[in-house]
């Protein structure tokens, strides 16, 4: 019984070490967070930069990857969004976008 209990507490400490070791580890639902956190940035960058009172609609993201950058980790992806005019219209853009691991910061942007 002894023996049992040593072999689960090794494992239990092994994987608390491969864990913890992990450059890139988020818990379950995190994802759901950064994409928030992408969107609201995506929407609060373009609206800053509106003057006829357009609004925007983001619409999603691809060729998504993360990356490190002096040590920090970035997140790198294409982002579509539509510029809304008052009268309804939608003109459709994407933009190349860097952001922080938490997608809540933009450093770049470049539009496509």
């Amino acid at each position: 019984m002894k023996k049992n209990r040593f072999l689960s507490g090794c494992t239990v400490l092994l994987l608390a070490i491969c864990f913890a070791s992990c450059v890139h580890v988020h818990l379950p639902g995190h994802g759901n967070v950064e994409k928030e956190n992408l969107k609201e940035a995506v929407v609060n960058h373009i609206t800053s930069t509106l003057t006829n009172g357009e609004t925007v609609e983001f619409v999603g993201s691809y060729n998504n990857d993360y990356y490190k950058d002096n040590g920090e980790v970035r997140f790198s992806s294409n982002v579509i969004y539509y510029v809304i005019t008052p009268d309804g219209s939608k003109e459709k853009h994407t933009a190349h976008v860097v952001c922080n691991e938490d997608r809540d910061k933009i450093f770049e942007w470049k539009d496509i």
